[in-house]
């Protein structure tokens, strides 16, 4: 190895160091206790070298969440290699993000957070488009799904795929904002987000049209066989 790729290889275990701490601190005390001459500290770098990777505050807030994507990305690629039915490619991705809830229970209000203009604007354009570019990676893969669906009689060819889409995100999103408000009664949410996301999502299906249905199909046993596949390994 030579001298260039052994400094690029250091750079690079350096950044992932300073991501690595600064995700557990934003976990911790959220981004107004984010505090960079606490993460110097941490890894016992000056700030100055945490400046040399990431312009400010917002900028690293922004790099942490789409290292949060990219890893959610990597998750609903699993749906790919699942053999069943479109509709249970589907559920991968759905226990996918169940699973990220799970392993980073911050990362969706970090999501929100780093795509409101007041940090967005601060954060470099090299980090705004990894940024995109993993986030939308992770849609790419529902939306391949859908048209495979549609493809192969699943679901009806006059569902729009963009339509579809933003339907199952903005269930989704809506799972995760109730899953961090006391907007409902605790009843009614026993196990976080996905006691909302799954069900939801299979009511939305249902009435998609997308078989098969709910009534026709133990999409419990699937969800059983999609976590002992893939994700029972990985623990939050």
């Amino acid at each position: 190895m030579g001298i260039s790729e052994r400094k690029q290889r250091a750079w690079e275990e350096r950044e992932q160091l300073i991501l690595t701490h600064a995700d557990r601190l934003l976990a911790l005390n959220g981004y107004l206790g984010l505090n960079l001459d606490h993460l110097a500290e941490e890894i016992e770098y000056s700030k100055a070298t945490i400046y040399n990777h990431f312009r400010s505050k917002e900028d690293l807030l922004v790099s942490v969440s789409a290292g949060h994507a990219q890893k959610r990305a990597a998750l609903f690629r699993h749906a790919f290699d699942y053999e069943g039915r479109t509709r249970e490619k589907m559920m991968v991705i759905g226990v996918a993000d169940d699973l990220m809830s799970r392993l980073y229970p911050h990362n969706f209000q970090l999501s929100q957070l780093a795509q409101t203009a007041s940090i967005w604007e601060k954060a470099s354009s090299s980090s705004q488009q990894h940024f995109q570019a993993v986030s939308q990676e992770a849609m790419q893969v529902a939306g391949k799904i859908i048209a495979e669906a549609k493809s192969c009689g699943d679901l009806e060819d006059h569902h729009r795929d963009n339509t579809v889409l933003c339907g199952l995100a903005s269930i989704t999103k809506g799972a995760h904002l109730l899953g961090n408000t006391p907007m409902i009664p605790e009843e009614g949410l026993e196990d976080g987000p996905s006691d909302l996301l799954l069900l939801n999502c299979h009511i939305y299906l249902d009435g998609l049209g997308w078989k098969p249905g709910l009534t026709e199909h133990d999409y419990s046993k699937t969800e059983s066989h999609i976590r002992s596949l893939y994700f029972d390994q990985i623990h939050p």
